[in-house]
């Protein structure tokens, strides 16, 4: 049998262990790979397939049916509901009245034979001893009177003590209980509770087989080889071991998404897997970036985190840079945070195929056709493709692509695009397609003006970016600092932090998407290499703000990422911003392959907000007539003004089959194993390409 057929079978339970902090292999090994490693060598022989075969029912019954029946039955609704009916019981007047007798007796019990023993003690006790030092009596008698009162003071009726303290207990925490429901109705975890009510949401078990740390442990053991060879019986993966599976830390597993607060029981840790895409939709200033900082620190591997200010940097920076290096692209000196690498669109387009995903990514940054199917986008693809691969075969750089896009002439003295053209025409090493260089050569020989200017047109917005000096300065590599390595980022388990603002005039989103293009497809070419064509730790794409500084074809790369072990997350300020960028079709792409949907409160259009109510469902309440015939009624389990309303710091959870449930976060700056972020080197512009500059010096990090 599978795991997968055990996990259908015979789910293990739910861990409630926390994430974990990386740990350097060199220091602190493995645990799992040295219990793995170190365990003996199995005994052979009939009596030994035997009890091994004992081993493996016990291990299996107990981690996979008993533990999972033990806590089920203590996650049971049953006994929220029976805590609720004892606290109505209680909170009745006869209860309360017999509760306070209690308390009162309790209290005289306590204080009353307390007080006449101490009292008597002293006395006792002072007397003996005024007997004793007067010589008045013999020594024998005041002894025993010291003696008596002293017990008398030290031990002051312990029975009736002791009796006293059990009902003064007991009526007191009875008188509590009605100020504790009062306290807690007006609490914001009642409010959400009540509010969004008990049935139609996502119970322990569902949440235990799709939502729960045993759920992503067992995908991590199955698409994982390094997390395969660990939990396995022989280290080959042939069987899992249930007892290493369900140690292994959360962070290698999948990815915290946050604490039930809705359902029949609260209160259960939710977790996704690193396989799984997840989508955070809300306004601004509602949580979503303090969540993907969350899932940006705890991830296991090398990533990508892209934003529209250097928030991310400046919480993440230094933790993540306690397991890998830490760069930053930042291109617009955001927060007066200067770029630590810089990175050249020209570089590789010598390739042909290269040079044509680079140009998509360069127009469809500019680009709101549906679906790419404006021709003259097209044609603008072709058009950019071939200055690419004419600027990389030449040895030029960005710089020579805008000149020939601003200059949109076939003559080559003029230092037009006509140059690009001659150099195509050369074809050296025969790399240049017929196709690439007929439509260079087609568009600039046209005679249509308004279809070459259409064309040209797009592109300078596409590469409008290189009028701004800083920006031209970090793509053609004359600000120097460390060229950016993408390779060397997906091999280890660096970061890259890119942060650019949404320009109305000189968007930098065609250089950040190709950018993020270009990791993406370098990370598929390395991922075809490796075992189960995974990548393994998982590659991580965190797009904040993704519709306005990155855009990406997503609702393509969605569709197969997980299985390349690429772990996409992306926000948007609402699911009607993917069809503004995407398309109507591609915005649906993207919401439908996305496993993990959050939506957090203040949503306002009604197709946002029906959207979201639509997907968690709806029950059946009963109604009641007259007649004393049942019937009943379908409402939604989360109706619009609900999603609306969602508290802060919570946020409506929507998982592939499962159930909804409304999970509470918690901002990252909260975290205690926060720390600054590395030092930045900042340089002189005008120094040569990829040189370090003299003036270089370090930026002290910025308190997060």
């Amino acid at each position: 049998m599978t795991s997968a057929e055990l996990h259908g079978v015979f789910p293990a339970p739910e861990d409630s262990s926390t994430f974990e902090p990386q740990q350097s292999r060199a220091t602190d090994p493995d645990p799992l790979r040295d219990s793995a490693s170190s365990r003996p060598p199995m005994p052979s022989g009939p009596t030994a397939a035997a009890w091994r075969s004992v081993r493996w029912a016990v291990s299996r019954v107990w981690w996979w049916v008993l533990l999972p029946l033990v806590r089920s039955v203590v996650a049971s609704a049953v006994w929220a509901g029976l805590g609720q009916r004892s606290a109505a019981v209680l909170s009745r007047g006869v209860i309360q009245v017999g509760a306070g007798c209690s308390l009162s007796l309790g209290m005289v019990l306590l204080c009353g034979p307390a007080v006449v023993a101490i009292v008597v003690g002293a006395v006792v006790t002072g007397g003996a001893a005024l007997l004793v030092w007067r010589r008045v009596m013999p020594v024998v008698v005041p002894a025993a009177g010291l003696v008596l009162g002293a017990g008398l003071l030290l031990f002051p009726g312990t029975l009736v003590t002791v009796t006293g303290l059990v009902l003064t207990a007991c009526g007191g925490a009875v008188l509590a209980i009605p100020i504790g429901r009062a306290a807690y109705a007006h609490t914001e975890r009642s409010r959400v509770r009540t509010g969004y009510g008990v049935d139609g949401w996502a119970g322990w078990w569902d949440l235990h087989r799709h939502l729960s740390l045993h759920a992503v442990r067992l995908v991590a053991a199955v698409t994982r080889p390094s997390v395969t060879a660990e939990v396995s019986c022989d280290g080959s993966g042939g069987g899992l071991v249930p007892g290493l599976v369900e140690r292994l830390p959360a962070r290698r597993c999948g990815t915290w998404l946050g604490r039930s607060v809705v359902g029949p029981v609260i209160g259960t840790d939710c977790y996704a897997s690193h396989r799984d895409v997840v989508g955070l939709v809300a306004p601004p200033q509602t949580g979503k970036t303090a969540l993907m900082g969350h899932h940006i620190l705890d991830h296991d591997g090398p990533l990508l985190a892209t934003s529209t200010k250097p928030d991310l940097y400046t919480y993440c920076g230094g933790k993540r840079a306690q397991q890998g290096p830490v760069w930053l692209f930042n291109p617009e000196q955001l927060g007066d945070l200067r770029s630590s690498v810089w990175w050249s669109p020209v570089s590789g387009c010598a390739d042909a195929q290269v040079a044509a995903v680079r140009a998509g990514l360069l127009v469809g940054g500019v680009s709101t056709s549906e679906d790419g199917g404006d021709r003259w986008d097209q044609w603008s693809v072709s058009v950019l493709t071939a200055l690419l691969m004419a600027a990389d075969l030449s040895g030029a750089d960005m710089a020579t692509v805008a000149r020939w896009v601003f200059s949109p002439t076939s003559d080559a003295r003029s230092g037009g695009a006509g140059e690009a053209l001659q150099i195509l025409g050369r074809n050296p090493g025969r790399r240049v397609p017929e196709g690439t260089l007929d439509a260079l050569r087609q568009v600039l020989a046209t005679d249509a003006r308004k279809t070459r200017d259409s064309i040209f047109m797009t592109l300078s917005e596409a590469v409008k970016f290189m009028t701004d000096p800083q920006v031209a300065a970090l793509v053609t590599g004359d600000a120097g600092g460390q060229e950016l390595d993408v390779e060397q980022l997906v091999a280890g388990r660096g970061s890259l932090f890119v942060v650019g603002s949404d320009r109305e005039h000189a968007s930098i989103a065609p250089l950040l998407a190709a950018m993020t293009g270009h990791l993406f497809e370098t990370a598929k070419r390395v991922a075809s290499s490796r075992p189960k064509g995974r990548l393994d730790p998982p590659l991580g794409l965190f797009l904040d703000e993704a519709a306005l500084i990155t855009p990406v074809p997503l609702d393509r790369w969605v569709a197969d990422a997980g299985g390349r072990g690429i772990h996409i997350e992306w926000a948007v300020q609402s699911p009607s911003q993917l069809a503004q960028r995407w398309g109507v079709k591609g915005g649906e792409r993207i919401w439908n392959a996305t496993n993990a949907r959050f939506i957090f409160g203040g949503l306002s259009l009604r197709e946002d907000l029906e959207k979201a109510s639509v997907l968690c469902g709806d029950r059946h309440e009963p109604l009641y007539t007259g007649g004393g015939e049942e019937r009943y009624e379908k409402v939604r389990v989360c109706p619009v003004d609900r999603v609306r309303t969602i508290p802060q710091w919570h946020a409506l959870l929507i998982h592939r089959a499962t159930p909804a449930t409304v999970v509470r976060v918690s901002p990252v700056w909260e975290r205690s194993d926060l720390c600054p972020p590395p030092a930045i080197i900042t340089w002189t512009p005008g120094v040569t390409r990829g040189g370090v500059p003299a003036a270089a010096q370090a930026v002290g990090p910025v308190a997060a």
